[in-house]
């Protein structure tokens, strides 16, 4: 019924809830990023559009007819947990790591593209299993998937069950 009955869309008021959260989130990364020194992870207009979904979403599954202030509010509050909080963690876990544990991550990623050929994928356990049988760390081994992941050399299929390497 929802899906050919209700197509809810921002009300005025929510928008202007979201541009400026949005403004807000923007500067948030931007003085983060001039605080650490490092590399920011860019808040863009594809996550904004992915909020405005989230939204008009959440309004749908109330049925209504209009994505409200409330519905932006939760989009937002699930933005920021799902992918903020998950990226900054990456990121941390990426550069708290010292010179051994980075170069083993390496040795990982390289025996990743060795077992894994371009266009190909395999089960994200056999993987695992496979690397941890050659004495590889699986924290070492989730990290190296985690960066290739970053750098768009991995990604998941089949429900994150599988992992295919793009290139």
């Amino acid at each position: 019924y929802a899906r050919h009955k209700c197509a809810p869309r921002l009300a005025e008021e929510a928008a202007a809830t979201l541009r400026n959260e949005y403004v807000a989130m923007r500067q948030d990364v931007r003085d983060a990023a001039a605080g650490s020194g490092t590399a920011a992870i860019p808040i863009t207009v594809r996550q904004l559009e992915a909020i405005v979904r989230i939204s008009e979403s959440l309004a749908k599954m109330t049925l209504s007819p209009v994505a409200t202030a409330e519905h932006v509010a939760e989009a937002i509050r699930l933005f920021r947990s799902a992918t903020l909080d998950a990226a900054k963690s990456g990121m941390i876990d990426v550069m708290a790591l010292t010179d051994d544990m980075m170069s083993e991550v390496q040795q990982v990623e390289e025996r990743i593209r060795s077992r894994l050929a371009v266009n190909a994928s395999m089960p994200e356990t056999a993987l695992i299993e496979f690397l941890s049988s050659m004495g590889f760390n699986k924290a070492s081994i989730r990290r190296a998937i985690f960066i290739m992941m970053s750098r768009e050399e991995l990604e998941y299929r089949s429900q994150r069950r599988k992992i295919f390497r793009k290139r």
